[in-house]
């Protein structure tokens, strides 16, 4: 046990009194295990096989990092999944897990803990020590590409009267809606809901109805339409735990910020922008 005998006896006599138990039977060159001896044996090896399980795990964890990333339901998975991939290919041992909900869930999920980074929109109030921008991207009426406003260049709130009109329940400005609708005396004709991005895209698409959402540049079968009396934009970046200093989030958000993607996003943006009324203030 490279362990002296006097040190020993004085480690074993140390336990006994921090059990208030005797484990052995002391009796001439004899030492024989009591039935407290024989329990605490038994749930000692069992401690010494989990602490070992307990190292190799941690060595397997630090061979194949995990990455925990969180991300909004109203950014796209396929934008998402590219960068993964990208990201896999330079860092082929980085075990990734993925999840997306409301903003509110991902600051949880980051106080908590439970993420590592998140995908998120980045408001004035965040602090840029824990923050880096990514792309700005403003929303806009998207309707059906046969659609009757896919020829006009504009459009205003009060267009959308009676319109058939997709909710996003998921959207970062829903509880804005209600409010400009009722201003502008607008009563869409609401005909469905969904907390999926995609699921809003899919039926927007397949002509079911229209609604106001973030610009992106690689949908088929779907025009944006400059509102000219909304004028609503979010920044998206990245945000972590200031005092959180693994490598793999370190690499990730360098790799991040080195990525084309960001400056293809950041150009569909400009050119989305220049289609809105400059003159209106901004509601972000």
């Amino acid at each position: 046990m490279f362990v002296s005998q006097p040190s020993l006896s004085a480690g074993i006599k140390k336990l006994e009194k921090e059990l208030d138990a005797t484990l052995f039977e002391r009796g001439g060159r004899t030492v024989l295990l009591t039935p407290a001896g024989h329990l605490f044996q038994e749930r000692a090896r069992a401690i010494v096989a989990e602490y070992q399980s307990v190292r190799q795990d941690l060595q397997q964890l630090k061979d194949k990092p995990t990455l925990r990333i969180a991300t909004l339901h109203s950014i796209r998975g396929n934008s998402i999944a590219e960068l993964i991939s990208k990201f896999h290919k330079q860092y082929p041992n980085v075990f990734i897990e993925l999840c997306n909900g409301c903003l509110p869930d991902l600051q949880d999920w980051l106080e908590q803990g439970k993420a590592d980074l998140a995908l998120t929109w980045l408001r004035e109030q965040d602090d840029d020590q824990n923050s880096q921008f990514l792309f700005h991207q403003p929303l806009a009426l998207a309707v059906p590409s046969n659609h009757t406003f896919a020829q006009i260049k504009s459009a205003c709130l009060a267009d959308l009267n009676e319109q058939p009109y997709i909710k996003r329940l998921n959207c970062e400005f829903w509880q804005l809606y209600p409010k400009l609708f009722d201003q502008a005396g607008v009563i869409p004709h609401m005909v469905y809901a969904s907390n999926n991005e995609e699921w809003v895209i899919s039926l927007i698409q397949a002509g079911v109805g229209m609604s106001i959402m973030p610009v992106w540049d690689d949908l088929t079968h779907i025009t944006y339409i400059p509102m000219t009396d909304l004028s609503l934009s979010r920044t998206i970046g990245l945000q972590w735990r200031r005092q959180q200093n693994f490598d793999v989030v370190n690499w990730f958000r360098n790799f991040v910020v080195e990525q084309d993607w960001q400056v293809a996003c950041s150009s569909l943006c400009q050119k989305a922008d220049m289609q809105l009324d400059k003159s209106l203030p901004s509601q972000e």
